[in-house]
């Protein structure tokens, strides 16, 4: 008797589907797509945190219908902000160990995002952070003003898909680390710096290369890991580039190379 089966095709679930677009360059699409199964959603993000120790949140994957211009633009307001920040961080935090925090929010009135969330007809948001070893981020998914607030029901059903979502962005740091979703070469440091362009141009090659790596989320050692130097020599070339370009984090990078761009 033959222990033999014929092939035949077997169509990949939804679940599936995600799983094996997590490398791919449309995954942060595939990713919404999911969730608007569950409920409307406009846009959805992560705020990406490479070592807690030393906290610099980076937005790392994003989708929906705002803009990657303005989206970035949204998140350099948002981080440059301490009380918004430390709100990120504090949730994320939370999180700490195993677990995961999911959060149902509105903003108040006297709330400093308020302004962001009016301009862009933003009415509710949930978040989903966590925190494991050094590394921690947090998911979050906002609802436009025309789709009304979450229900009950649909509350629910984010509650079921978003830990899996939450997870898979997880994966996908950890597999192409914190790059930027959907971000052209033209919005890198190296870029600029070889179109002369802004203060970008006073860089030198090897500076250029460390500040786009500490704007994907790349720790000194993942850096130096990265360019096969040492921890040392990434610091001094940090050093160097930020002197340059009149800034002290990655965030600020990030927020000037929009600003040069655009």
């Amino acid at each position: 008797m033959s222990d033999t089966f014929p092939p035949r095709p077997l169509a990949r679930d939804d679940v599936a589907k995600l799983v094996a677009a997590v490398a791919g360059s449309d995954f942060a699409e595939q990713i919404l797509a999911h969730i608007r199964q569950a409920a409307e959603i406009a846009n959805f993000g992560t705020f990406y945190v490479a070592d807690m120790g030393n906290p610099e949140p980076v937005l790392s994957i994003w989708a929906g219908e705002m803009s990657g211009y303005w989206f970035n633009r949204n998140a350099s307001t948002i981080l440059s902000h301490d009380l918004l920040m430390d709100s990120i961080l504090h949730r994320i935090r939370a999180a700490k160990g195993d677990g995961l925090v999911i959060e149902r929010w509105r903003p108040t009135p006297a709330d400093p995002i308020s302004a962001i969330y009016a301009r862009d007809q933003v009415i509710e948001r949930v978040t989903v952070s966590s925190y494991s070893g050094r590394i921690g981020f947090q998911s979050f998914f906002v609802r436009g003003a025309a789709s009304g607030w979450i229900t009950d029901q649909e509350m629910q059903r984010l509650q079921a898909a978003l830990p899996l979502v939450h997870e898979l962005i997880g994966l996908r740091h950890r597999i192409v680390g914190a790059t930027a979703q959907g971000a052209t070469r033209a919005g890198r440091a190296s870029a600029l710096r070889a179109r002369d362009a802004g203060p970008f141009g006073r860089l030198t090659p090897r500076e250029a290369e460390v500040c786009d790596l500490a704007v994907q989320g790349l720790s000194v050692g993942g850096t130096a890991l990265e360019l096969g130097v040492s921890e040392n020599t990434v610091r001094t070339l940090r050093r160097r580039a930020y002197e340059k370009l009149e800034v002290s984090s990655a965030t600020q990078i990030a927020t000037l190379i929009l600003n040069v761009m655009g």
